[in-house]
């Protein structure tokens, strides 16, 4: 009789046939691979764990699968990290059982520094603290570089992430007015978020050009392998009369009422752009 536990998969999808994730857990606790891939069908991910902690070597790839990076974990112990698609590393943190322990830095896309932190155990404490702590266990990695005062993160600096956002999204190559792209006819089935039809996405659409948007845009159009097109968000450039940026909020809103979607920012920050996502 085979007593060997049997090791659990559960995958996600972006859209039927089109896979996202896919996890490997062992007594419910992530173990062996865990794989996550852009919507075009190139990975984007692959961690190692064992027994619900990161360990072995984990990699992290762009969507042409050029290798953004690489980093390593040893039962849940080592300096881990994660990449922008533009190279430009994005977070940094020492891990030790699991919990984050050391210097914990993030970066916007353009290298901006947007947070430094020195946790122990995922307790906030000073550089001195963990210092002290440090010297009796020496499991603790070092703090590195210069750790000065904390990175307050300001408005200014949520406002310049989100612009950053946003010029990703409309310098993706297979992005669309989304009217257009919708009402294109050449035999290819296209769906936008989860509206059953076509014609009630468009409708949906047509509503927000009628509160005054600039331009609706589908920044991220991928497809199956059949050539069905699919796109699960969506960019509005708002106006700058204040009625009309408060009426296309109105209708994004009704799209969480109905579970199809949500929007951000919630609150009118003079932002450029709507995000909308609808997957």
């Amino acid at each position: 009789m085979n007593t060997k536990p049997k090791i659990e998969v559960r995958r996600t999808f972006y859209r039927k046939g089109i896979m996202a994730q896919e996890q490997h857990l062992l007594r419910g606790k992530l173990h062996g691979p865990q794989r996550m891939w852009h919507r075009n069908g190139q990975m984007s991910e692959e961690l190692e764990y064992r027994h619900g902690l990161r360990h072995g070597v984990s990699r992290q790839w762009d969507e042409n699968g050029k290798l953004l990076g690489s980093c390593h974990a040893e039962n849940g112990m080592g300096i881990l990290k994660s990449w922008y698609d533009n190279g430009q590393l994005s977070m940094e943190f020492g891990t030790v059982a699991g919990q984050f322990c050391g210097r914990i830095r993030t970066w916007l896309r353009d290298g901006t520094l947007s947070s430094d932190e020195v946790l122990l155990f995922n307790h906030e404490v000073t550089p001195d603290q963990y210092r002290k702590a440090a010297a009796k266990d020496a499991r603790l990695p070092k703090l590195t570089g210069r750790v000065g005062k904390p990175v307050v993160r300001t408005r200014q600096i949520e406002q310049r992430s989100y612009r950053l956002f946003v010029s990703c999204l409309l310098a993706k190559p297979h992005c669309s007015e989304v009217r257009t792209w919708l009402k294109t006819d050449n035999q290819i089935k296209r769906t936008l978020g989860r509206f059953n039809r076509a014609s009630a996405a468009i409708k949906f659409v047509e509503g927000l050009y009628q509160a005054g948007a600039v331009k609706v845009m589908a920044p991220d159009i991928y497809h199956n392998k059949r050539g069905d097109q699919f796109a699960d968000c969506l960019l509005v450039q708002l106006p700058k009369a204040a009625n009309q940026r408060k009426a296309i909020r109105a209708i994004c809103a009704q799209l969480e009422i109905s579970d199809l979607g949500a929007f951000v920012p919630e609150t009118d920050a003079g932002e450029s752009h709507l995000y909308v996502l609808m997957g």
